[in-house]
């Protein structure tokens, strides 16, 4: 079931950055963002509304809610809407998507997780696919160090905001726990919306902008978060990490195919690289489960007798 939503997420992300370099062409990236999250806080509430869900908080959960909130919620998405404008959505993709190296070290910190060994080949097999991206004519991309500073950010907000939500059980639904992350996040995002943009006015933006704004809102955020927090967790946040790493690939393929960037053999490296550590992780998980297994029905056993 894990690797069954996971797969559903990178398909979600993956797509979701190609048109997000399409809805760049009608909306500026505060704008943009201020409407996905809108977006997205109102289908997060319609799910948590159908399951009835309860939506208190408790309060010892809401310092731990905030600052995920404004990693996931706030420096995530706007660190990468702007990378998007300044390196294109399929190498900002791959640079996001060093977030695993960083959960996995947050994890370590935060957490006190171990570190396994193929963990650790599968984040050197993920290091390996950001390098053969990045060794392209990066050089040649407007504003490069810039784009690559701020998208680098994003994946250390998302590593950390990813480990910071596995610190405590929350009691609340997924749903509920994605909602108020989204209602918080994006009110800073607001406030410094309005406080460039008074009086507040959306920009003149095509049919297509549009949709792709209303598209990443309610499916981009509203259902893959909801799927994303539920992956968070059933499984380990380094593996979790890594297993986001199929996303890259989608968003790679796509953008070849909606936004006219062109596939190198050095993007067919850092997928194989990438599908590499996809297979190590899920074959960790696999022997995890079996061996959970194992001990349980031993411990039933020894019950019985």
């Amino acid at each position: 079931m894990p690797f069954v939503l996971l797969g559903c997420v990178g398909l979600m992300w993956g797509i979701s950055y190609p048109i997000t370099a399409a809805a760049l062409h009608g909306f500026d990236v505060l704008t943009l963002r201020c409407l996905i999250q809108t977006l997205g806080a109102c289908a997060m509430l319609a799910q948590a509304a159908a399951l009835r869900r309860h939506f208190p908080i408790e309060r010892e959960a809401w310092p731990d809610l905030v600052v995920a909130a404004l990693l996931n919620m706030t420096v995530l998405p706007i660190s990468f809407t702007i990378g998007v404008y300044l390196l294109g959505p399929g190498r900002t993709s791959v640079l996001v998507y060093t977030m695993p190296i960083w959960a996995t070290l947050f994890a370590r910190i935060v957490l006190g997780e171990r570190l396994t060994f193929m963990r650790a080949v599968a984040l050197a097999f993920g290091a390996g696919a950001v390098a053969a991206l990045m060794s392209q004519n990066l050089p040649e991309l407007r504003n490069a160090p810039l784009g690559g500073a701020v998208t680098l950010l994003a994946a250390m907000s998302y590593g950390l905001g990813t480990v910071w939500l596995k610190r405590r059980v929350w009691r609340a639904d997924a749903a509920v726990v994605v909602f108020w992350q989204l209602v918080i996040g994006t009110i800073p995002i607001l406030m410094i919306w309005f406080a460039l943009r008074f009086p507040p006015a959306l920009p003149p933006a095509g049919s297509g902008a549009w949709l792709a704004a209303i598209f990443l809102g309610m499916v981009g955020n509203g259902i893959a978060y909801f799927a994303w927090f539920r992956v968070i967790g059933l499984v380990p946040a380094g593996a979790a990490g890594i297993g986001t790493l199929i996303t890259p690939c989608i968003a790679v393929i796509s953008s070849v195919w909606l936004a006219g960037e062109t596939l190198h053999p050095h993007d067919m490296v850092a997928i194989a690289l990438i599908g590499a550590a996809l297979t190590l992780v899920m074959i960790e998980q696999l022997r995890l489960r079996r061996r959970a297994r194992t001990l349980a029905g031993g411990r039933q056993g020894s019950t019985a007798l």
